[in-house]
């Protein structure tokens, strides 16, 4: 399956594009937590790793405050849920 740029709003097709630059790193821990989410894209994590806090600061993923649980909630792709859906369903 290939990634359909086509179907996305210019505003996602930006993200993809800012995605695409960043580190090696940054992309597998994206991509790593793009596998973890849930159908509300949602993923937990333990701790937040160093790549994680590049994510957060250019908002990627976003830091679920209302979670309570274990670990850390995180709200992936949270401007992109088209893109999100597309990511996740070539990571299966």
């Amino acid at each position: 399956m290939e990634l359909n740029l086509v179907e996305l709003p210019d505003h996602e097709k930006k993200i993809y594009e800012q995605i695409k630059k960043l580190s090696n790193p940054e992309k597998q821990m994206l991509w790593y937590l793009i596998k973890k989410t849930n159908i509300e894209g949602i993923a937990l994590n333990p701790k937040i790793e160093k790549e994680m806090i590049s994510l957060i600061k250019q908002e990627f993923i976003v830091i679920n405050e209302i979670y309570k649980g274990e670990g850390f909630s995180f709200f992936i792709l949270q401007k992109a849920p088209y893109l999100l859906r597309q990511l996740k369903k070539l990571g299966n």
